[in-house]
């Protein structure tokens, strides 16, 4: 056999690696009802190809990718269709011949790294366990030895740009920065050699700078050992910057799949059209606001005949509601399943210009901030410690809203606990409405904590899983001494309706929420108390663009009604831009630059800055890079 060389683009090959056909997930409910998580879906992978799969929570994308190797939790089972990897049906496969493809062939690159990795073992037993899992031979097809599978090990953990590789093997997994724990599930994943990469949300905590170094990461491997990827996300910037071909999901269906440029430049199903209407963009000046899908994803235990869309569509017909619209073949190689788009002989209208913001002009100075200092002491270690703070001003008014961007580690949500007073500072002052509360009494702090609250990254976790929305909401009534009992749920069900919920599910529980709604419940929990200054760590980083969309403009609805003063801390560059007033770049824990919103991402003056704006993802489709690729012919 001769090596010819072949310039192809990404997707190029002579047949498809996987062909899913029609494959249906089911799963059941504990009232013994039947949800279909995944109907029909339909989709080839070809060697080399990077294919994005797109979707709000709840579309159907990660039970479309764990069905894949039958990886399904719990109940769930795959009902129909095949999943056939070079002729393989691996939906019919026994147990046996899946353990031969998981990991081997198909590996899996999770969304949390911490869950995903097991604190108590070292990195080189997580990989030590992979390669014996899947094995690792020499060139006489024996199994590689203890000290051959670490040498491979080290090399796994420097292909994918780990530090001193043989030195940081030894090392637990909390001793990785965020970006380098997500790297080294990409050495686990590539430990097998796998013909096809699923990655799941792989960058949807990191910030833009990780994030370029991982998409980067996954471009070069895929350009290097032609393995496919498959790129599971909600962010459409990632999408342009990563794949070559798209596809949409919504209610367990595709409902639009084609080349990466022409969906994301001429979307042919509204609700492809939604879903990039909601992105935030880098270009829209401050006070531009962000632009939701109405309505939320349908229960898909109650999913009727028609199309699942239907309810939130702005085109929808009577046909709309009678059946399942199939995928159609469009132009330009776009395929929807849409009626009425199928119907048209032009993709969809540009959304129009996002609407501004009436935001009122801003008062007097609520909190001040002078020359904040916050040390950790690493346990068991001596020397100085950590400085998370170092010598931090700033200044806010009411109605206004201070954006802090920076990478972590760089002391935003430090900087947040210390302004609530979670923290104590080790410098500085800080002064609420010219009050100097730096070292406040207990009754004093008890006042202070009243009109400074916060809303946390996670609902998940920061909401109690044993108590219903309204005990959870009427808590913080409870521990400032607000209202009798009729006054507080009289209360409760006003700060609900302030959120957008309706005040009949008090009597709920968190679980029975989605990600959505749960932060709408904890902006009703902070509120309560009617603080003057409200400071938002990362409130929108997991969220879906459109309920992204929905929760920034209900902030921004509540300051400009209530007259709050905002502190959004994020890491999307974007959204910092377009819900703020002035903005603040953090990095190794003091302010390198700081101004109005629109000027620091347009003419930023600091190199931390411009290198923050180089990173940030556009949905802008590139064209992909041509690349050399072995054929053996």
């Amino acid at each position: 056999m001769t090596a010819l060389t072949l310039d192809v683009t990404p997707g190029e090959a002579a047949h498809d690696l996987l062909e899913v056909r029609d494959l249906g997930v089911e799963f059941t409910a504990p009232d013994g009802s039947t949800l279909r998580a995944v109907r029909g879906v339909s989709f080839t992978l070809r060697r080399g190809e990077t294919l994005a799969v797109v979707g709000e929570s709840g579309s159907g994308k990660s039970t479309t990718a764990l069905a894949l190797t039958r990886m399904l939790p719990g109940t769930g089972r795959v009902s129909a269709g095949s999943v056939l990897l070079d002729g393989q049906d691996l939906a019919a496969a026994s147990a046996e011949e899946l353990r031969a493809v998981r990991g081997a062939r198909i590996g899996m690159i999770f969304q949390d790294p911490m869950t995903a990795l097991n604190p108590v073992l070292t990195v080189g037993r997580h990989l030590d366990e992979v390669l014996r899992a899947h094995g690792s031979w020499d060139k006489h097809g024996r199994k590689q030895g203890k000290a051959a599978r670490r040498a491979r090990a080290v090399e796994l953990l420097d292909r994918v740009g780990i530090p001193e590789p043989q030195r940081r093997i030894d090392d637990h997994p909390h001793q990785f920065s965020g970006g380098q724990r997500q790297r080294i599930l990409i050495a686990m994943a590539l430990a097998g050699e796998p013909d096809i990469l699923l990655a799941d949300e792989p960058t949807t905590a990191l910030d833009a700078t990780v994030q370029e170094q991982i998409l980067a990461l996954l471009a070069d491997l895929n350009r290097e050992t032609g393995t496919a990827l498959v790129l599971i996300t909600h962010n459409m910037g990632v999408v342009a910057r990563s794949c070559a071909r798209v596809l949409v999901m919504y209610g367990g269906t595709v409902v639009e799949d084609g080349p990466t440029a022409e969906v994301l430049t001429r979307p042919r199903h509204p609700y492809t059209a939604g879903l990039l209407a909601a992105v935030p963009r880098l270009s829209a000046p401050s006070g531009t606001r962000l632009t939701g899908i109405p309505g939320s994803p349908p229960d898909l235990t109650l999913l009727g005949d028609g199309c699942a869309f239907a309810e939130r569509c702005t085109l929808v017909e009577d046909r709309c509601r009678t059946g399942v619209p199939p995928l159609v073949e469009l132009t330009g190689g776009v395929r929807a399943a849409c009626l009425p788009a199928a119907a048209r002989t032009e993709p969809l209208p540009a959304p129009a210009p996002p609407a501004r913001i009436d935001r009122p002009a801003t008062g007097a100075l609520v909190l001040e901030a002078d020359g904040l200092r916050k040390t950790y002491k690493r346990r068991g270690v001596r020397g100085r410690g950590f400085t998370a703070l170092d010598g931090v001003s700033l200044t806010l008014a009411e109605g206004e809203t201070l954006g802090i961007v920076g990478e972590s580690g760089s002391g935003k949500s430090t900087l947040a606990r210390v302004l609530a007073h979670a923290h104590p500072s080790d410098g500085g002052t800080v002064r609420l409405r010219g009050q100097d509360v730096t070292r406040p009494s207990r009754r004093e702090l008890h006042a202070v904590r009243r009109q400074i609250q916060m809303v946390f990254q996670d609902p998940y976790a920061s909401l109690n899983p044993r108590m219903t929305v309204g005990q959870i909401v009427a808590e913080p009534l409870i521990a400032f001494g607000l209202g009798d009992r009729d006054e507080r749920e009289a209360r409760v069900a006003e700060l609900l309706t302030l959120a957008g919920l309706d005040p009949a599910v008090a009597d709920r529980h968190p679980r029975s929420f989605s990600g959505g709604q749960r932060q709408r419940i904890g902006i009703a929990r902070a509120l309560a108390p009617e603080p003057s200054v409200l400071i938002c760590d990362e409130p929108v980083s997991a969220l879906d663009v459109s309920v992204q969309a929905q929760i920034v403009g209900l902030l921004t609805d509540l300051q400009r009604d209530l007259g709050l003063a905002l502190v959004f801390i994020a890491h999307d560059l974007a959204v910092v831009r377009q819900v703020s007033h002035r903005i603040a770049v953090m990095h190794q824990g003091r302010i390198v630059e700081s101004g109005s919103a629109d000027d620091i991402c347009e003419n930023p003056q600091d190199p931390y800055t411009r290198a923050l704006l180089a990173a940030a993802p556009e949905p802008v489709p590139v064209k992909p890079a041509l690349r050399k690729t072995e054929v053996l012919a």
